[in-house]
């Protein structure tokens, strides 16, 4: 295993001395996946890393840049958290994940952030693109502007939500390096936080229950603390940003393309602990 680098394989069939050399000695085996990262949050640097540059379609982990511009709109006093959004048509027949918005009901934009960032909701997500700036094309162009001041330079989104695009449009691409970029910037909203660490919440006046789609690694993992997890079977495969504090040290690692969620789940935890381990 080359220096910095993490392991991306370990065979069942491997001795078990062999096993106790590595910096975590796991008794299963690694699913495959794109690329991974691990770095720490406080000083951007990179702790860990296999293959971060590979380009990948992240899925749902693009609302992470969505919630990013409405929480600092809110902090420039551009937007409120309290200001009334009516939903659109549009948004009403937004897919996948999603919180199944009405046409015409009313909610509060910290409402729709919320099923955003713990429910992953794709509904949500179109509703606050809309409801920020006017459309969720020209909140995209935001996305993409913001990605470019952030130094994510091998990412561009074509939409808010992360569903894959129809009738042979770009898909939403990005990296691991470029995603733990944005999950940096991301956790120094404590709001953000709030809801990355929040199990279980409700939506519409608590008649719809929101379960974080981050729960299993809150609950099994020391020290958790969300952030976002993407999935989608034509392409994307399984990807989460993980980040975790342990005494004085917080990690974010990224991973993209895991085979399954079990394999997500188990991979990020190994690479968290390597970089834990990784002083």
């Amino acid at each position: 295993m080359r220096d910095g680098t993490i392991q991306k394989r370990i065979s069942r069939g491997l001795p078990l001395l062999l096993l106790l050399q590595l910096t975590v000695a796991p008794l299963y085996a690694c699913e495959a996946y794109k690329s991974a990262i691990v770095i720490d949050a406080d000083s951007g640097r990179v702790l860990l890393h296999d293959c971060p540059d590979v380009s990948s379609d992240p899925a749902s982990m693009v609302k992470m840049m969505l919630v990013l511009i409405a929480l600092e709109d809110v902090a420039a006093g551009t937007a409120s958290l309290d200001s009334i959004y009516t939903v659109t048509a549009a948004a009403s027949r937004i897919g996948g994940h999603q919180v199944y918005l009405k046409q015409g009901e009313q909610f509060p934009l910290a409402e729709l952030l919320k099923a955003v960032m713990i429910g992953s909701a794709n509904d949500a997500a179109y509703a606050v693109a809309e409801h920020l700036s006017g459309s969720e094309a020209a909140f995209v162009e935001r996305m993409n502007r913001r990605a470019a001041a952030l130094g994510m330079k091998a990412t561009r989104f074509y939409n808010s939500h992360g569903l894959p695009t129809s009738g042979g449009k770009p898909r939403n691409r990005t990296t691991a390096h470029d995603m733990a970029r944005l999950a940096r910037r991301l956790i120094d909203h404590p709001l953000a936080m709030t809801w990355a660490t929040t199990r279980l919440d409700t939506f519409r006046n608590g008649t719809f229950d929101l379960l974080n789609t981050n729960h299993r690694f809150l609950r099994n993992y020391e020290g958790a603390q969300g952030l976002k997890t993407g999935y989608h079977p034509r392409g994307a495969g399984f990807s989460m940003a993980a980040v975790a504090k342990r005494a004085n040290r917080r990690l974010i690692a990224v991973m993209l393309g895991a085979e399954s969620s079990r394999s997500r789940l188990q991979s990020i935890k190994i690479v968290l602990d390597r970089g834990f381990a990784n002083r």
